[in-house]
């Protein structure tokens, strides 16, 4: 996985991750300005004969911007943040979008309170919505080691 923050426009984050693409990387996340949908769009479909998948959605607001994200096909995981979206409820309403576009749920967590935020928002995907962890391993990855107390279902 790369994390570009943002940092790219669309044409230098297709030739960077082409570059790259020799490392058999799972996905870029966050190539370019947060709330390009279409320029997600080019990179993703740039990227897709290269097996790199496109994450994106941390700095996204709301249900709608994600639901512009997935109706265009842009994003290959969606990374919720699950303070910045504002409520369990708009939480809910993009994993139950994403499932609908078939697009795995990988919450951003980081810091102390968010990880175990998305702890929660992660089992009802996974109970409730997905009953996957396939493609899932933002959680794993930003969780462990920060929460003292995990999930207990």
């Amino acid at each position: 996985m790369v994390d570009a923050n943002q940092r790219w426009d669309v044409e230098e984050a297709i030739q960077y991750m082409k570059n790259l693409a020799h490392f058999k990387l799972h996905w870029i996340e966050e190539p370019t300005s947060p709330d390009d949908v279409l320029g997600h769009a080019a990179i993703k479909k740039a990227l897709a004969p290269f097996g790199i998948g496109v994450a994106t959605g941390e700095q996204c607001q709301n249900r709608v911007v994600f639901k512009q994200f997935l109706q265009s096909g842009a994003m290959d995981f969606c990374q919720i943040d699950a303070t910045r979206v504002g409520g369990v409820n708009e939480n809910l309403a993009i994993i139950l979008m994403a499932a609908k576009c078939k697009v795995p749920v990988c919450p951003h967590a980081g810091g102390v309170g968010l990880c175990e935020y998305v702890q929660h928002l992660s089992v009802f995907d996974y109970i409730c919505v997905s009953g996957s962890t396939e493609n899932r391993f933002g959680f794993v990855m930003n969780s462990l080691g920060v929460s003292i107390f995990g999930v207990v279902v």
